[in-house]
């Protein structure tokens, strides 16, 4: 079973606009997959679509079909579909909720209604695999660029999908946090987690083993780096190479 199964889906937000056509992928379990495209080309809205947000969340005109694991996200809703696919937005600030660091790994799974030792063992665990044990007690906002990008990506792990989207996770990011974010994405893709970016800049993403390239809401190419490199008129007509 691959970890997505797309087929000829099409999108369109409420007011008509349509933003994906005809986009039809597969994705393997353990695979780090990058989507790549100038703005406006789908790629922040495919992972919505991936990860539920579409159209659960916002509406709109979706056809073809999504499979994440075993479900159709657009069916069977948020709750479930993060249990297979956990999504970390560009912006970590969003998305952190919480005072502590502690609290905000905790989150997830009280949500989840799961028993309170469960949920101590699994933060722990968490801290100690992000790094993070001394930061326990941390308010999220003392903490670094980098590090409130693993508290993102930390907490969607806590129920352990086995998918990880990223929206431009190294966007904003010095180079120790980017240093951060890459270690982070290394250790979950050598558990065998799938991983899905969105990258603006190829050169972060060199490690994938392929790139997505949307154009205009439909796919130029989707093959892996040092293939399409040997093409890189195919990147630089779509905007993603100089």
């Amino acid at each position: 079973m691959n970890a997505v199964e797309v087929k000829n889906l099409k999108f369109a937000y409420k007011d008509g606009t349509t933003v994906l056509n005809d986009i039809s992928i597969s994705i393997s379990m353990g695979e780090v997959f990058v989507f790549a495209g100038l703005s406006g080309s789908g790629k922040t809205t495919l992972c919505h679509i991936l990860s539920g947000i579409i159209p659960n969340a916002i509406p709109g005109t979706l056809d073809g079909q999504v499979t994440i694991m075993d479900i159709d996200p657009a069916k069977v809703g948020l709750p479930q579909t993060a249990l297979r696919a956990g999504m970390v937005f560009q912006d970590s600030d969003s998305q952190i909720i919480c005072t502590t660091v502690e609290d905000e790994l905790a989150f997830g799974l009280e949500n989840l209604c799961k028993p309170p030792e469960e949920i101590r063992l699994r933060v722990d665990e968490l801290l100690t695999e992000f790094g993070m044990q001394d930061s326990r007690q941390l308010s999220p906002s003392r903490l670094s660029g980098g590090q409130k990008k693993l508290l993102a990506i930390a907490a969607v792990l806590a129920p352990s999908p086995p998918i990880l989207i990223l929206d431009e996770p190294f966007t904003g990011l010095d180079s120790e946090g980017r240093t951060l974010v890459q270690a982070a994405i290394d250790q979950q893709r050598s558990k065998g987690r799938t991983v899905i970016m969105v990258e603006h800049d190829l050169r972060h993403v060199m490690f994938a083993d392929r790139w997505l390239i949307l154009k205009n809401g439909t796919i130029v190419a989707c093959e892996a780096p040092p293939d399409l490199l040997k093409r890189s008129y195919i990147l630089k007509d779509a905007g993603v190479w100089e």
